[in-house]
């Protein structure tokens, strides 16, 4: 038997290199590949030698994964095709037991090898090593023709690779960081640099837990149509359940809702209770509206009433006056926006939720929480509402240069300066002295900041004091327009809710 090595994949033990799975590591005579069904320990995964170069561990509770084999004395090479790994296995105990990764199998039933499918010269079946290698660098071209071959794991890079280029074409929102304070200039005195070093861990922790979180966000960028085109024929000719769970979401986010649903019945065909099968399920109607009924068109204005959806994670949206939105099951009223042509209902925590309006009135949610949420309007008649209000607001400052000292985040406070009002309130939040840190947070939320609001109002759903919502509305009516930011918190927050939650703790 042949076995050609790679050079390129290096180990520090006993085996210092994977197999190379190239069509000439296949016997030319005699099969040594102990093929049958392999089970794991806990039953929860099987794996399927069929033959002398495939096979695929299969399960309940996740897709099947396909596998290009070639084996050496007890080693196993393995080739993932759908999720483009390269493993050396290892046969054991007469060939009962396989052992590689995270995975055990012993021998459940053994079966004769079946002959090895003709693989064409230069394919990624042939040179799979190869091609696995080179999947992150390939260019679409080289990818579309390895996802042909059934290669799912040259699919999905396929699409991520036009995801990423459709988000570096997309144009970059302003970011709404607060402006650099004097003391973090260049040309800053050298001793400025130890309070601007304070300044930046305060910010730099919250927004990097803002980014981990996944926090701060937005759907990803539409596809072109000629790639949503050839996304959808190679999930239809490949089926796979994750590429066709995946071209789902950039269909849908394309506004192709009836493409989408069909990628998402293939990939729920493949196995059974996946992922897909719940969103197929309640986009069943989707396939019987007109294709000019569904067509995405741009948000002008805000709807008004009442919409439902069968699936996503709002089911129930009534748009009221003032762009207020109520929401069944959720305990405070959202606002809703229009935004580069979709209606955005803003989260307090969290990234907003993103609706697309259709050409029938109805309107599909399109943001990653939110994902394949159809609402039907469910009163046609219902009148136009309110334009939504423009509330005033200023980005949180960073002015307290004595921040990281012990009582500095007070003292700035109490100069005026917000950053502190922002640090000493949230520390005695943590602390949980919820009436100690009011002072704080009113003065916040007083100049305009929505932290210090949304702070104000997270400390009554502990306490419950009548004050709280009353010094709310009395800041919101202070300017007399009714666009101050409290005015918004005041109107969406569920005071009744909160303080019988309050009164439970």
């Amino acid at each position: 038997m042949t076995v050609v090595f790679s050079p390129r994949r290096c180990r520090t033990a006993g085996r210092a290199l994977l197999l190379m799975l190239a069509a000439t590591s296949l016997p030319a005579a005699a099969q040594s590949m102990a093929c049958g069904v392999y089970a794991q320990d806990d039953g929860a995964a099987t794996l399927t030698i069929e033959s002398e170069a495939h096979g695929f561990i299969s399960s309940p509770y996740q897709a099947t994964e396909r596998l290009r084999l070639v084996r050496q004395d007890n080693l196993l090479g393995t080739g993932n095709l759908s999720t483009g790994r390269l493993e050396n296995w290892e046969f054991s105990d007469n060939d009962r037991t396989v052992t590689g990764g995270y995975h055990t199998f012993h021998l459940k039933a053994a079966a004769a090898c079946k002959p090895v499918p003709e693989m064409v010269e230069g394919s990624c079946m042939a040179d799979t090593s190869d091609c696995l290698e080179a999947l992150p660098e390939a260019a679409p071209t080289q990818l579309h023709a390895w996802c042909s071959e059934g290669v799912e794991a040259a699919c999905t890079q396929l699409q991520e690779t036009y995801q990423r280029q459709a988000k570096e074409a997309q144009p970059q929102r302003a970011g709404t960081e607060p402006p650099m304070p004097a003391f973090c200039r260049d040309d800053a005195p050298a001793d400025e640099a130890e309070a601007c070093l304070a300044v930046m861990k305060v910010m730099a922790s919250e927004l990097m837990g803002m980014s981990v979180l996944g926090l701060e966000g937005s759907p990803d960028a539409p596809l072109p149509a000629p790639q949503l085109d050839e996304l959808a024929g190679l999930c239809a000719q490949q089926q796979g359940e994750a590429f066709c769970s995946n071209v789902a979401e950039a269909l849908w986010n394309g506004g192709r809702p009836q493409q989408a649903a069909e990628a998402l019945q293939r990939s729920c065909a493949q196995r059974a209770d996946t992922y897909a099968c719940g969103p197929a399920k309640a986009l069943a109607m989707v396939s019987r509206q007109p294709p000019s009924a569904l067509a995405a068109v741009t948000a002008t204005t805000l709807p008004c009433g009442r919409f439902e959806a069968g699936y996503g994670l709002l089911s129930n949206l009534r748009f009221l006056d003032g762009g207020l939105v109520e929401v069944a099951g959720i305990g405070t009223r959202l606002r809703a926006r229009v935004q580069d042509g979709r209606i955005l209902l803003r989260r307090d925590v969290g990234s907003d939720f993103v609706l697309q309006p259709l050409a029938n009135g109805n309107l599909v949610g399109i943001d990653k929480d939110n994902r394949y949420g159809y609402y039907e309007r469910m009163d046609k008649a219902a009148s136009s509402c309110q334009p939504p209000v423009a509330f005033v607001e200023i980005p949180q400052p960073l002015d307290c240069p004595t921040v990281a000292r012990k009582g500095g985040a007070a003292a700035c406070c109490d100069d005026g300066k917000l950053l502190g009002c922002k640090v000493a309130g949230e520390e005695l939040h943590s602390a949980e002295k919820w009436a100690q840190a009011q002072p704080y947070f009113i003065k916040l939320c007083s100049a305009g900041v929505r932290g210090g609001c949304l702070g104000l109002a997270a400390g009554y759903a502990h306490t419950g004091d009548p004050k709280v919502p009353q010094t709310m509305a009395a800041i919101c009516a202070k300017d007399g327009k009714g666009t101050h930011v409290a005015c918004d918190i005041d109107a969406t927050r569920d005071w009744a809710g909160m303080k019988a939650r309050a009164a439970e703790q």
